[in-house]
């Protein structure tokens, strides 16, 4: 008796096997696929080859090797489960039916492996090969497979991971793949075979899936190998017409779920996985794959408008099904699977945002392709991650340098300077784009600002903390900014060292203007952007298009709505542009400027009727107080910003960028960025601009365009690098001691100060408690008679962001303004009643006049009430407010839904579709398959 006699105790009545083969053109595999059929230590003992109406001389193939007896000529358009219940019907009775594919190459012992396990057991029903990759040969494809809650097909393997007899240990599986099944002829008519209403994809889970509610066992062999080319799911395989559509895949997988799931959890899946795929499309679109957010809302479509199909699905399985869900509940993946998966492809984003140098790769660590398999052992002796990736370093400094920075901005909702604190929900943001009527001082029927937009957007997730947004963007603005312009710097500079010092330097820059201190988000988030502006701008010009010249249209929308200013700064850059030889992308200049105006709509209306208001950025028209010398070394005024001195040494080495020929053309346009950068400012210092709320004049702040001017002489001294490197060594180490005067003083006089001062993260109460609770608005009175008085109108608690550029109609404002002149002039009673019209309940004076506060007593119809401060006042009204408000116009919000509908069309039009490549030839390695 030999060896494989004692092992295989099956062969002394050996189970009888028909083998079914599908192929659909498949010539691209068939040779190398029946001559692996040739070496078989054990053949089956039936055949039956059905080929779908293949276009490349499959069937041809076929016949040759089979013999015409033995194939069938299906019709286009037959799924692989019709394929094979045609095949059986003329197969002659077997113990096991074998499915094959006509992309998957077997060895010799790999039917006898699958009949080693499927013989063991008698409650074995069905058994699935070890896959592996074909051409790659090493690298494992499936040991079994499963399906987790959101419908994805899990292998429990790592992307790449090669075959070292890590799986080689039988195990029970919910389902194996129809490449290679084996099953026994019985469970297969008693669950009437493959679903129809899977043609192609998830049929095995399905299938898998039914036979274990059925009471019967799924195993793996891991002693018998196939190698799968996956034709189907690369898309190699040619296409024709009649093939699955390419949302077929995750249709199935919406029905597998559904047609199989348990009754108490139907509806609650039916219910989630609407809503997960809707999430999904929306991540697809921001992930730039309009093409599978397509297939995705087509998936959804066919599931859900035909429920009587599903609910037919569910009755036919109920019939077989002897085992409760909770039975086999082990087959499945735990329920955080998919979200681990999340977190993995949104840790290597991150990943190649910090260190864009590096190449992506398509396996593991282990799995490096790029080192022989003697030279994976020696990774363990590659320096560590931080000196490897010194980008990455640089942006963990910056984090924690912000985390420090921002020691007073960590302990709650941001307010202070120019930031109004955020609403309570994300849900306010929203309704200010919406609603009909605005609920602030004296009401507004104005059009919101587009900024909310945004706003909303990204504060959706965190629905009731919208703070959490603005904290984020503002304690971590030096790393975001320097993230933004060092993707930039990899187009104008090869030159790792000085770009990341560049990168930085421009980072630090919002810091040193003194934005985040003085709360002016809207400066933040405009500098952030730049750098994407001007790299959609550099794609532009080496790359003309419509595309690109759209999506750089809606960077300067973006940072415009936060800042107006970058509209003005945009626009006169497109226009060098084109005069310094752009006349080759005119047209897709034109573009890009007309879809900002486009884009911002009646909100850039509202400050062009003004234009000097387009000053005014996102939050509280706090004043400026640059002088020229503050603007030529980048310093806008106010609190928080950096000494002067800092950037003195920056001008003397953008000056001195001039002098080397080779490198001037490239610095000399930085020179004229930087100087439209001043230009501007300086034209800010001359100029004043008034808002709706306040007839005051307001003296620009700007930090924009000091920002830019700053930028633009970093630019200058970074495209000098080239010719600085041929200079002696000692010159060399003098320019690098001077250019890091600037990055490195700011970052610690940064750190040291803090970003804190105005802006806090503590609450500001506008009014009393007591006050904001009572009906009717608060007229609120500071200064005195002597030096003037100054009035404002809150609703509740005060406005929160976004409300600040709200108008009151214009009448109701003058009126106010005049009947509080005449109550602090003649203190009578019809003034107090024309307040009372206007919505007024209270009067509040936190640090009360004397001599204001004698006129106020003085008037009939007041009420003195207590305070919570001594040193204020408060007296109420006695005349109840008017709390009737008007609507705006039913076209106010048709305009901001138009705007929607922009913005999600431009961002859509913008995005670069993933085309579907055809299928490759067949490569060298591919031709080489192992027989033993």
């Amino acid at each position: 008796m030999d060896e494989t006699e004692t092992t295989r105790p099956w062969l002394d009545d050996p189970p009888t096997v028909g083998a079914v083969l599908v192929a659909h053109n498949g010539a691209r595999w068939l040779p190398k696929v029946l001559a692996s059929f040739g070496h078989m230590d054990h053949a089956p003992t039936a055949w039956q080859v059905v080929d779908v109406d293949s276009s490349d001389g499959s069937a041809d193939l076929l016949t040759e090797s089979f013999g015409a007896d033995l194939v069938t000529h299906a019709p286009p358009g037959t799924g692989f489960g019709d394929a094979v219940r045609q095949a059986v019907a003329r197969l002659p009775r077997t113990d096991w039916i074998w499915l094959l594919h006509d992309d998957a190459a077997v060895l010799p012992d790999t039917l006898a492996g699958l009949l080693d396990i499927a013989t063991s057991a008698p409650d074995i029903a069905m058994v699935g090969p070890k896959i592996r990759e074909w051409p790659s040969l090493r690298r494992l494809l499936e040991v079994g497979v499963t399906i987790t809650s959101t419908g994805g097909r899990e292998t429990g393997l790592e992307t790449g991971e090669p075959d070292a007899g890590q799986h080689d240990r039988p195990r029970d599986v919910l389902a194996v793949n129809t490449a290679g099944m084996l099953v026994r002829r019985d469970v297969w008519d008693e669950l009437d075979g493959l679903d129809p209403d899977l043609p192609l994809y998830f049929d095995d889970v399905d299938f898998g899936w039914r036979l274990a509610r059925a009471g019967h066992r799924a195993m793996t062999a891991p002693g018998a190998v196939i190698f799968h080319a996956e034709a189907s799911r690369r898309g190699t395989r040619p296409r024709v017409n009649g093939d699955v559509p390419h949302w077929e895949r995750r249709r199935a997988a919406l029905f597998t779920l559904l047609a199989n799931t348990s009754l108490p959890r139907f509806l609650w899946q039916l219910v989630r996985l609407f809503i997960s795929s809707l999430v999904r499309v929306t991540g697809l679109l921001i992930g730039k794959d309009p093409e599978a957010a397509g297939d995705e809302l087509l998936a959804l479509r066919s599931t859900y408008l035909h429920p009587v199909r599903l609910l037919r699905a569910r009755r036919r399985r109920a019939r077989t099904a002897r085992r409760s869900q909770r039975a086999i509940r082990a087959l499945f993946p735990v329920y955080w699977l998919p979200y681990q998966h999340g977190f993995d492809v949104i840790r290597e984003t991150v990943r190649a945002m910090v260190k864009p140098e590096a190449a992506p790769s398509a396996g593991r660590r282990a799995n490096r392709p790029d080192l022989a398999p003697d030279e994976d052992e020696h990774l363990d002796d590659e320096p560590p991650l931080l000196i490897r990736r010194p980008w990455l370093t640089v942006v963990l400094g910056l984090v924690l340098a912000s985390l420090i920075a921002g020691r007073g901005l960590l302990g709650g909702g941001l307010a202070g300077g120019a930031l109004l604190p955020a609403p309570a929900s994300a849900g306010q943001w929203w309704g200010l784009l919406f609603e009909s009527h605005h609920d602030i001082g004296l009401g507004s029927t104005s059009l919101p600002p587009l900024f909310a937009l945004p706003l909303a957007l990204v504060a959706t997730p965190v629905w009731f903390s919208p703070g959490l947004v603005i904290t984020v963007l503002m304690v971590f603005s030096v790393p975001l900014a320097a993230l933004s312009a060092h993707r930039f710097g990899r187009l104008i500079s090869p030159h790792r060292a000085p770009r990341i010092v560049w990168a930085v330097a421009y980072g630090l820059t919002v810091a040193a203007t003194g934005a985040v201190a003085q709360g002016r988000l809207g400066a933040v988030i405009a500098l952030i952007i730049v750098p994407i502006i001007a790299n959609s701008a550099w794609q532009l010009v080496a790359r003309p298009g419509w595309q690109p010249a759209l999506r750089l249209g809606i960077w300067i929308a973006l940072a415009a709505a936060f800042a107006p200013i970058v509209l003005l700064l945009g626009l006169v850059a497109l226009l060098i542009l084109w005069w310094l030889g752009g006349r080759r992308v005119g047209r897709q200049l034109v573009v890009a400027i007309v879809v900002p105006v486009l884009l911002l709509g009646p909100w850039v209306a509202q400050r062009a009727l003004r234009p000097w208001r387009m000053w005014w950025e996102a939050g509280l028209p706090l004043p400026g107080s640059a002088t020229v010398r503050d603007v030529v070394l980048g310093r806008p005024g106010g609190p928080g910003e950096a000494p002067l001195w800092l950037t003195v040494t920056l001008i003397v080495l953008a000056v001195a960028a001039l002098v080397p020929r080779a490198t001037r053309p490239g610095v000399q346009l930085a020179w004229l960025v930087a100087l439209l950068g001043l230009a501007v400012a300086l034209m800010g210092t001359l100029v004043t601009y008034s808002t709706p709320g306040s007839p005051a004049d307001v003296t620009p702040w700007v930090g924009v365009p000091a920002a830019l001017w700053l930028a633009g002489l970093s630019t200058a001294v970074l495209l000098a690098v080239p010719a600085v490197t041929s200079w002696q060594r000692p010159a060399i180490i003098a320019a690098v001691v001077v250019a890091l005067v600037m990055p490195v003083g700011t970052g610690v006089w940064w750190v040291a100060r803090g970003m804190s001062d105005p802006v806090d993260d503590s609450r500001r109460d506008v009014v009393p408690a007591f006050l904001a609770d009572r009906p009717g608005d608060t007229l609120v009175l500071t200064g005195s008679i002597a030096s003037g008085v100054e009035y404002e109108v809150v609703r509740g608690e005060g406005p929160f962001l976004g409300q600040e550029a709200l108008a009151p109609p214009s009448s109701v404002s003058s009126t106010l303004t005049s009947s509080v002149r005449r109550l602090l002039a003649q203190s009578t009673g019809p003034q107090v009643e024309t307040l009372a019209g206007a919505g007024i309940g209270a009067i509040y004076a936190p640090h009360a006049d004397a001599d204001l506060a004698r006129r106020i007593d003085a008037t009939p119809l007041l009420e003195p009430s207590g305070s919570d401060d001594p040193r204020s006042r408060v007296w109420t009204l006695v005349p109840q407010p008017d709390l009737v408000q008007p609507s705006a116009p039913w076209w106010h919000r048709v305009v901001m839904g138009v705007q929607v509908v922009l913005w999600l069309a431009a961002i859509v039009l913008t995005a670069p579709v993933r085309r579907r490549t055809d299928p490759e030839p067949l490569s060298d390695e591919e031709d080489e398959v192992v027989t033993v």
